[in-house]
């Protein structure tokens, strides 16, 4: 079943003379392209040529680049694109970060404020841990004033404040058994790392996510043995880059276990 985009991209204008008069864009490609996980760039060139006869290619890359722009079209990797049938990574974010997030801009509206939890991970695991984790990522310099801030100005929910940490002291204190069932936890955010923006909040992409799981493998001890689990029912449910995906991966040296994992996904979630 095909995503509800609404009228502006189920029903797209007709392109071209040459398109059957009863059919969309999206009704063409899906005829053409079917269930096919990976179309070339120059497939689609091809494909918006035969249907828009002499248009000029750089009209023809303009086009194929609105057709992303609507969600008609997935880029999925450097001149790889897919259908889109499937939603991107929108997590629901819980007033417990919402208010540490207004609360951290409001204090030092320059530091980028990352905040995501692990239960965005329930659905993408067949054992679920007895406890979730709630991450607060700035900038490594920003880490104490942030840290500072909140305990001097605690969020409350229903009166009551969750147990906050800084990264290493919650390593150093879970060695001896979990401090807190739902902390909230004071960590680096690394350069370059893919957040996206959402509701005006700064959220992990889902890219970013994978690829932690992975690398603080001490800070995510209880979802390692479901990691191949969970990169599939990832691929299967979201849209993915892959390119983002491997940048991320390198950046944090995990390139060689993220590859791993992606063997392992069958082929139709697969996103080259």
């Amino acid at each position: 079943m095909l995503p509800n985009f609404g009228k502006n991209y189920l029903y797209l204008p007709k392109f071209g003379k040459k398109l059957l008069s009863q059919e969309t864009i999206h009704t063409a490609l899906r005829k053409q392209f079917g269930k096919q996980e990976v179309i070339p760039k120059l497939a689609l060139i091809d494909f918006l040529r035969k249907h828009a006869g002499e248009a000029k290619t750089s009209t023809l890359a303009w086009r194929l680049h609105e057709l992303t722009q609507e969600g008609v079209l997935v880029r999925t990797g450097y001149g790889q694109y897919r259908l889109n049938d499937r939603p991107t990574y929108q997590p629901d974010l819980s007033p417990t970060l919402r208010k540490i997030s207004d609360r951290v801009r409001a204090a030092l509206p320059f530091t980028t404020c990352c905040v995501w939890d692990t239960r965005v991970l329930a659905d993408f695991m067949i054992q679920q841990p007895i406890s979730f984790l709630q991450l607060v990522e700035v900038e490594r310099e920003a880490v104490s004033s942030v840290y500072q801030r909140l305990q001097e100005q605690p969020v409350r929910i229903d009166r009551k404040s969750p147990a906050l940490y800084r990264y290493d002291d919650w390593l150093l204190l879970s060695q001896r058994g979990l401090p807190a069932a739902t902390p909230v936890i004071v960590k680096p955010l690394l350069t370059e790392a893919p957040v996206q923006q959402q509701d005006g909040y700064v959220v992990a992409s889902l890219e970013k996510i994978l690829v932690d799981l992975l690398a603080d493998d001490d800070l995510f001890f209880a979802y390692q043995e479901e990691l191949p689990y969970i990169f599939q029912a990832a691929f299967a449910k979201f849209t993915i880059n892959r390119d983002k995906l491997r940048r991320y991966a390198r950046r944090r040296n995990r390139t060689e276990p993220v590859e791993q994992l992606l063997r392992q996904i069958p082929s139709y979630h697969t996103q080259p």
